[in-house]
């Protein structure tokens, strides 16, 4: 079993993760549409959605959301506030493809990056491509690799819910690891992240030889411009080409 397969159906991971920040989410996607300005119904598709707080908000907006995760317990979150504009599906996203059916995809909280083989990410773009209508965007949020680097947090602990994680972080060039060491009474558990370090030209290589092109790139939620050095996020925005 994959890692993220094994780690994002753990309790554990909710958990650990269970205060994520619906504010910035929304700050977030209320940028991304003031930019875009997409139209009233405009059909969304949220890839790696985990427990849906970005497909839920965009359909509070009125929009349709198609929520894709390979998370069986973030799904059955996510599940709850299905109806007729907004639904969720499990599939990997490597295996994905809705023919030209989205206006807008995207990819935001680091969603993406998780594989051993550098091909599937490509596979994934393609997939992307694919799904996407003609003039339609891809938005992809990822952290910054270059500041990942330089600042790497090695060791850290958190007490939640009496349950003690104890978090080691690494990196060997390629991925970041997360190291989680879970302690719930007299039961002792371990899991770990692995994330690639894929820094700005390594995704406008991904879109290569597809009819995407990229148009933005941002370094934060409030759509500041991206600086290697130091911005927290990369965000950049791709446009599906007439042709």
């Amino acid at each position: 079993m994959n890692w993220f397969e094994n780690w994002f159906d753990s309790k554990y991971y909710h958990i650990l993760y269970k205060k994520r920040d619906l504010q910035e989410a929304a700050i977030l996607i209320d940028n991304l549409l003031k930019m875009i300005n997409p139209a009233e119904n405009s059909f969304f598709l949220d890839l790696g959605c985990g427990a849906g707080r970005h497909s839920i908000y965009l359909n509070q907006k009125g929009f349709h959301v198609d929520g894709v995760d390979l998370s069986k317990k973030s799904l059955k979150q996510a599940e709850e506030h299905q109806n007729e504009k907004l639904k969720f599906h499990l599939k990997d996203m490597r295996d994905f493809c809705f023919q030209n059916k989205y206006d807008i995809i995207i990819n935001l909280f680091t969603s993406f990056g998780y594989f051993e083989d550098d091909q599937d990410n490509k596979k994934v773009f393609s997939n992307i491509e694919k799904s996407l209508k003609i003039n339609g965007y891809f938005i992809i949020d990822f952290f910054n690799s270059h500041k990942i680097i330089r600042e790497l947090k090695d060791y850290e602990i958190k007490k939640i819910d009496d349950i003690m994680f104890k978090i080691k972080r690494r990196q060997d060039g390629k991925f970041v690891y997360k190291d989680i060491y879970i302690t719930d009474r007299k039961n002792s558990y371990t899991f770990t992240e692995k994330v690639r370090l894929i820094k700005q030209q390594q995704f406008i290589n991904y879109a290569k030889n597809l009819n995407m092109k990229l148009t933005h790139t941002f370094g934060d939620y409030q759509l500041n411009k991206y600086e290697e050095s130091y911005s927290d996020r990369l965000i950049m925005i791709f446009q599906k080409d007439n042709c």
